[in-house]
């Protein structure tokens, strides 16, 4: 692949709003800033409205909203993770897009589904196509209450989300190199093609446990030999425990920050540069059907995995005193 300023490989993180609050999210986005690693920070523009099953802070908190800004500033992109956390109406989502719009200058191309939301686009076992669907369906009986592709649902959004969010996230990969799993990323898919533009896919590694077996010295340097491009899909707002960030999450952070043949930038600025490369590789479009079909299975064995066996997934990771005692 060929990289702007002949760098060799990509890493880049696309962080999950849950849990950020903004003393204990800054540290974070100050030593990404400080080894030169530019991400995709996804925001809340309402408060948390389901107390109890999520928190963190929302643009409507000014701190928190000054620091998203400051990030903004210095290159980092700002994503949506739906307007809120909780249940929100077709009206109050366009206000809260608009709200997005005034408050970061630009409505959101970048979109990532939140937990249980009910206006989550193509979410579940939606997400999925035969037979795979069916599974995630028996395994996950409560993961299917999804309206924000459902006209005249009161969640109804998906035709903003194809007026302005270009790039949305599927299937979970299970190594540090996302495109060595999914080389057609950004791609599109026919099935979603009514309320959706374009799809990519993330690494595995929502929380320290899961960031912490995928990412490490060597891993890194093999991803820097395959000229690999990692997506990494965590919560940030995990990694800042008594005062301190993640000693391994530092570690690592400043060993990419140390490699001068590491490109670290947005999502954005990712799906960009391999947007150019499928022009060179003559991958089309529409992701292929049997591909797809290899992805989908990918991507429920990983679930599957890190749920039942590993146990090494957030419902898992939550349980844990890592993360009760994370403040």
């Amino acid at each position: 692949m060929d990289l702007p300023n002949k760098k060799k490989f990509i890493f880049t993180i696309i962080d999950d709003t849950d849990d950020a609050f903004t003393e204990t999210i800054k540290p974070i986005y100050d030593l990404l800033h400080k080894n030169g690693l530019r991400i995709t920070k996804t925001v809340w523009v309402y408060p948390v409205r389901d107390v109890g099953v999520s928190k963190g802070d929302s643009l409507q908190d000014i701190g928190y909203k000054e620091f998203v800004l400051d990030i903004k500033a210095k290159g980092f992109e700002i994503a949506l993770h739906n307007v809120g956390s909780g249940d929100f109406t077709r009206e109050e989502i366009i206000s809260g897009l608009d709200e997005f719009k005034d408050v970061i200058g630009a409505y959101p191309t970048v979109h990532v589904n939140h937990s249980y939301n009910p206006d989550n686009i193509y979410c579940g076992n939606n997400r999925f196509s035969f037979p795979f669907n069916l599974i995630v369906k028996y395994l996950y009986p409560h993961y299917n209450r999804f309206f924000g592709d459902k006209r005249g649902s009161r969640y109804f959004w998906g035709d903003l989300h194809k007026m302005y969010v270009k790039y949305s996230r599927n299937y979970e990969i299970d190594n540090i190199n996302t495109y060595k799993v999914n080389p057609y990323m950004p791609y599109k898919d026919k099935r979603y093609d009514e309320f959706s533009n374009y799809w990519y896919s993330s690494t595995f590694a929502p929380n320290q446990w899961m960031f912490k077996a995928v990412v490490s010295k060597n891993s890194i340097d093999q991803l820097e030999k395959e000229g690999g491009v990692c997506i990494l899909y965590t919560h940030l707002g995990y990694y800042f425990k008594n005062g301190e960030i993640d000693d391994h999450f530092k570690e690592m952070i400043e060993y990419l920050g140390a490699k001068e043949s590491g490109l670290y930038v947005p999502i954005t600025e990712v799906m960009e540069i391999l947007t150019k490369n499928k022009r060179v590789t003559h991958k089309g479009e529409y992701i292929p059907f049997f591909f797809k079909k290899k992805l989908e299975l990918h991507s429920l064995v990983t679930r599957i995995k890190y749920r039942f066996f590993t146990k090494m997934d957030d419902f898992h990771f939550k349980k844990s005193e890592l993360y009760k005692d994370k403040l």
